[in-house]
């Protein structure tokens, strides 16, 4: 790479739209630039930097920064900066260009011969179309997730993420998926740039798990904290909540956009974590909260992290309190439509021309809470399995006894796979022991002494139907953060100390994605101690059969008085069952609505499930035959991709350099999650995108046209030109963008451009391949032609640039006058909404109303020459 120097002007290889960048340091092994119009600074090692420099030739335009341009007549080099001769004895220094940047590289690469090709032009078109297609789907950051599409997540991640400062907390039950929730949101917060720097603050036992989470079902890639880490470098971290405290003044300063804190009731409200999450949230644009239980400790803790979101509306706890009274009896009356209809319609002031629907959305918006917090609950949702609660009581006692009633289970279980619970790590190798030496039974083992790669592999040997185990043997970490709702059984070799912990266990198959009824089976001993568990949670706290959310607090309070009386089990149920339906009647009838808006959320699914019908593999199998990586077909719809070493990239993005199975079935991405799920916005395709965008190749060509309609002999000329917007909110522009690339089609001896004429796919079909040095014979001698075609072919573009520009500005206006509106009316209902939040909104309008209209220019990504013959 070329020496660098204070004020040369560099751009980066991979983010065209920060525009030329400025050097303004240069050390032995960093360099740093400043980018204007991405109003940002960057720093690169100097022997890997992503960077070329900007050098204009004779007869080049230049814009200056004061929006003059002007013509390069000669060029001049002095202390490693470029002088340009612009004439009449002017002399501009290259520091004084304008950051705005348009590069003409296909048209070097034509006049030169530097062809390639026609395979590669239309892969080139075809990753652009596709790409553009995704970016005008506003599904971007929702598609790539390895879950099945559930349309309350789905409607979480969308909602927030609508908003200008996404603030909320996540409170859906336990098993309903906030972390995928969480994850989607900061999938598509990233997608779109909205955030650069993220904190994600979990229980310190969640920590691997979060990590496994995120790279597995996002392809995101946090770093674990380690002692005296540096958060100034890196992008994404985990921080365990014990470290939170003493690590006040290094996570305050660290400039974080974006924090997510799981577990949030675990940081209690006096002590040095929750002052430190106060701290942050008063810095961070974004903050995510998660808690199955937002009450648990009382409204006090509740009210406070609702402060944490939004301080300047949640400022009296009473007040508060007050309010979620009222809510409390609004729920009443909503339970006795259409009954109380006309109270309703009285006491607030509604449209009795209303239907029940548009009645219930007005109510929606008035809700306080719904703007700070969703809860999705089970019993709003359809589709959850049946829990079979099987005690299987035993003559002997002992873990032998055990081991031997499960050997003989399980040859009653034909191929079923079978997930085996145990707490201790010990009593697991003990039962892989005993079935293998005792009965020949082959058993797959998780447990805490195996790596991440050990652990994905027992998973995947559990999962496959084919070549896998029928059972899985786990110590107690099998029930955390991993899912097998492939399996219908599960056996409890030994039962926990809390209902809590056995509700973990439980969760790895009863959930979203099961479709069989759940069995428990516990074996036990008549008298044992197990005996007596399984009848305090299975028949006091009526805990294994279903979801419980009173079972905990009533273990709690009577494990103290372990082992319990006859009489103490009777009062423990009673008051347990009326606990229960306390807490169902409590029920925020009208924030689960909120929480998942129907009928919207259930079209967002299927638009979801409709974009991915039409898959990238048959692009990925192109691509592999264009770049000379491996892909080759496996079985039950997985595939290999593996670099070679004829590639002609440097690596593929997104893949380990020793490249991965993948799948494109959403069905056995989370099935298998071993394999990487490609889809229309998975690194890999977007990423492949990028390196080809910024590369040469396939952005010049030459063909032949056999034709009856057009003259033999002659010309035309294909170029595609890419709407690029260079501006820090150039990604929320793309869904605007009517087109992201505009083709023209001139003839050598038309004034018209024939590209509506002659089709882009219809040309496609008629062209014929022309050998390499055949094609450079026709360049060589139209060489003195081209550059007037081409510059026709220019004027053709820019003229369809500015209709296409308005015609985009016009469809964020009516995106964004749609919003406004909404917000407007909402803050006449619903105190939540202040005027701020709508400036924030218009201000956003502004932004990138501005970058479509003011800082979008074409820019030449694909020459074509197409030479007429005759059939």
């Amino acid at each position: 790479m070329s020496d660098f120097a204070t004020g040369q002007r560099w751009v980066v290889d991979s983010e065209p739209e920060l525009g030329l960048g400025i050097v303004t340091e240069v050390s032995p092994r960093t360099v740093s630039l400043f980018f204007e119009l991405g109003a940002c600074e960057r720093q690169y090692a100097r022997k890997q930097a992503p960077l070329t420099r900007i050098q204009f030739a004779v007869d080049d335009e230049i814009t200056l920064k004061n929006g003059d341009t002007t013509k390069v007549q000669a060029v001049h080099q002095q202390e490693g900066l470029l002088i340009y001769d612009v004439g009449d004895d002017n002399l501009v220094v290259e520091s004084s260009i304008g950051a705005q940047i348009k590069l003409n590289q296909p048209f070097m690469r034509l006049m030169t011969g530097q062809v390639d090709k026609p395979s590669w032009f239309n892969f080139r078109r075809q990753l652009k179309s596709s790409v553009a297609k995704t970016w005008h789907s506003r599904l971007v950051g929702l598609l790539g997730v390895r879950a099945n599409i559930i349309p309350h997540q789905v409607y979480v991640a969308w909602a927030a993420c609508e908003r200008e400062r996404v603030r909320v907390l996540l409170a859906d039950e336990v098993g309903l998926g906030k972390t995928i929730e969480a994850g989607m949101i900061l999938s598509r917060l990233l997608a779109f740039e909205r955030v650069h720097r993220v904190l994600i603050m979990v229980p310190d036992a969640l920590q691997v798990q979060w990590l496994v989470e995120m790279v597995r079902k996002f392809q995101i890639r946090p770093s674990l904290y380690t002692e005296g880490e540096d958060f100034s470098q890196g992008q994404i971290h985990i921080v365990g909540h014990s470290h939170i405290g003493e690590l006040e003044a290094q996570l305050v300063n660290a400039e974080f956009d974006l924090v997510i804190v799981d577990e949030a009731h675990h940081l209690a409200i006096n002590s040095p974590s929750f002052e430190c999450l106060r701290l942050l949230s008063n810095i961070v644009d974004h903050l995510l909260l998660l808690t199955a239980t937002p009450e648990q400790l009382g409204a006090e803790s509740h009210f406070a992290r609702l402060q944490l979101l939004d301080p300047s509306k949640f400022r009296s706890r009473d007040a508060f309190l007050d309010t979620e009274q009222h809510y409390i009896e609004l729920n009443t009356k909503l339970r006795a439509l259409p009954e109380g209809r006309q109270q309703l319609i009285q006491r607030y002031q509604l449209e009795n021309s209303a239907s029940d629907e548009e009645l219930m959305d007005q109510l929606l918006d008035s809700h306080g809470l719904g703007r700070v917090m969703f809860r999705n609950v089970r019993l709003a949702i359809e589709g959850f399995p049946k829990r079979i609660a099987v005690p299987h009581p035993l003559l002997e006692n002992g873990w032998e006894a055990r081991f031997e009633w499960l050997a003989q289970w399980i040859k009653q279980q034909g191929s079923e796979k079978i997930l085996v619970i145990v707490h201790h790590l010990d009593q697991v190798r003990d039962c892989e022991a005993y079935l293998w030496e005792k009965h020949g039974i082959d058993v797959a083992l998780f447990h805490e002494e195996q790596n991440l790669i050990e652990r994905d592999k027992a998973a995947a040997y559990f999962a496959s139907e084919e070549q896998g185990s029928q059972i899985l043997v786990c110590s107690e970490i099998g029930s955390e953060g991993r899912n097998f709702q492939f399996s219908c059984h599960l056996v409890c070799l030994d039962l926990p100390d809390h209902p809590d912990v056995l509700e973990q266990r439980i969760g790895r198959l009863d959930r979203i994605g099961q479709t069989r009824d759940v069995h428990i089976h516990i074996p036990y001993t008549e008298g044992s101690e197990e005996a007596e568990r399984l009848d305090w949670y299975h028949n006091s706290l009526n805990c294994i059969a279903q979801l419980n959310p009173a079972a905990a607090n009533i273990h709690n309070e009577y494990i103290k008085h372990w082992p319990l009386s006859q009489q103490q089990k009777t009062e423990a149920k009673e008051r347990c069952s009326a606990l229960q339906q306390q807490i169902l009647e409590g029920r925020d009838g009208l924030l689960e609505m909120n929480s998942c808006r129907q009928p919207f959320a259930e079209e967002l699914a299927s638009r979801i499930a409709l974009f991915e019908h039409d898959t990238p593999m048959a692009l990925v199998e192109t691509a592999s035959e264009l770049f000379q990586f491996h892909f080759e077909a496996g079985y039950e719809g997985i595939y290999s991709l593996i670099p070679s070493d004829k590639m002609l990239i440097p690596a593929l993005p997104g893949i380990p350099p020793e490249g991965a199975e993948v799948t494109f079935s959403r069905a056995t991405a989370c099935h298998r999650e071993d394999l990487l799920f490609l889809t229309w916005d998975s690194p890999f395709i977007l990423g492949l995108w990028e390196m080809l965008q910024h590369s040469e190749l396939g952005c010049a060509s030459v063909a032949l046209l056999p034709s009856n309609k057009l003259p033999a002999g002659h010309c035309l000329l294909e170029a595609t030109f890419d709407v690029v917007v260079q501006a820090p909110v150039a990604r929320a522009c793309l869904p605007f963008i009517t087109e992201h690339a505009v083709r023209v089609l001139v003839l050598d001896i038309g004034d018209n451009d024939l590209s509506q004429a002659l089709g882009d796919e219809a040309l496609q079909n008629a062209l014929k391949p022309i050998q390499k040095h055949l094609a450079r014979d026709v360049i060589k001698t139209q060489k003195a032609h081209i550059p007037k075609w081409f510059a026709k072919a220019e004027q053709f573009a820019e003229a369809k640039l500015q209709p296409l520009l308005e015609k985009s500005a016009n469809r964020a206006n009516h995106y964004f006058a749609g919003e406004v509106l909404r917000l407007r009316r909402l803050a006449s209902l619903n105190r939540q909404v202040d005027a701020e939040e709508i400036d924030m909104l218009e201000a956003r309008q502004s932004q990138i109303i501005q970058a479509i209209t003011h800082r979008s220019h074409l820019q030449v990504s694909a020459i074509r020459l197409v030479v007429i013959t005759k059939p």
